[in-house]
């Protein structure tokens, strides 16, 4: 005989798992019922473009630059916040957080304010370095945007990892470089690479930004998010949702990858 206290358990986990089978079925639902508004033929006529296919390029590369630029930052800063303590630390935390707080349209206006003023602008000049309607620009507002959640994810990494492994490869003579690249690194690879996936993922994503700090041109500055909004706009709903579509894909790809190193994160 079933006792009451099961019955209660059964139902109750019935009842959470109804909601997670209707966001699993809206979000379903959402993709499907847009592929099938876009159609199999449309799809396959924007497939053919070349047009389509040097956005999607276009993203990549941008996004992997400006992944490259978080990371460099993201894993000694993540490492120092981990490990150490300092003066007005919660000051400094919120600083950190403002462009993970701040929404991204502002983080825009900022660099162009930033941009438009001495010294930067006399800097950018002497150099010859252009950021508006230019890639050098959508680069500075991916990196802009993602570096803080780049130092969120790596501080999170080192402090997955007991320190007792750096205090005891201290004790046995190496050096602090040494400690850092032989021991922290490999004992953080795992989850450095779910950040690296989650920035560059968020990378790909980010438009509200460069629309105005960079300014969008086709063919020059239209990463795939701007693409969509500027497709949209101009009313070409076909275009846009095939590079929808594609944002999808990069968005899924990018989270399975997580979900299956994610499971690998932690220090045996």
């Amino acid at each position: 005989m079933i006792k009451y206290s099961h019955v209660k358990q059964i139902s109750w986990v019935i009842f959470f798992s109804a909601f997670v089978v209707i966001i699993l079925a809206g979000i379903g639902f959402l993709i499907i019922t847009n592929v099938l508004f876009l159609g199999f033929s449309d799809f396959m006529y924007y497939l053919q473009k070349p047009r389509t296919w040097i956005n999607i390029a276009t993203t990549i590369w941008t996004a992997s630059i400006a992944t490259i630029l978080s990371m460099s930052t993201g894993i000694p800063v993540g490492y120092m916040l981990a490990r150490y303590k300092f003066p007005c630390q919660k000051f400094m935390d919120t600083l950190i957080d403002l462009p993970v707080m701040v929404p991204p349209a502002a983080v825009g206006i900022f660099l162009l304010g930033l941009f438009k003023t001495f010294p930067v602008n006399s800097v950018t000049s002497i150099l010859g370095i252009k950021v508006d309607h230019a890639l050098s620009g959508v680069i500075v507002a991916q990196f802009t945007v993602t570096v803080s959640f780049c130092i969120r994810l790596t501080m999170a990494s080192f402090e997955t990892i007991s320190p007792r492994y750096e205090y005891v490869g201290r004790s046995l003579g190496a050096s602090l470089p040494y400690t850092f690249f032989k021991i922290s690194l490999p004992l953080a690879k795992n989850s450095l690479i779910v950040a690296l996936i989650i920035v560059w993922a968020r990378a790909c994503a980010e438009w509200e930004s460069l629309m105005l700090f960079v300014g969008g041109i086709q063919g020059r500055t239209d990463v795939m998010p701007f693409a969509v909004y500027l497709d949209f706009v101009g009313g070409k709903l076909g275009w846009a949702l095939t590079t929808s579509m594609f944002c999808v894909l990069i968005a899924i790809v990018s989270m399975y990858a997580v979900h299956r190193i994610g499971g690998k994160t932690h220090v045996r």
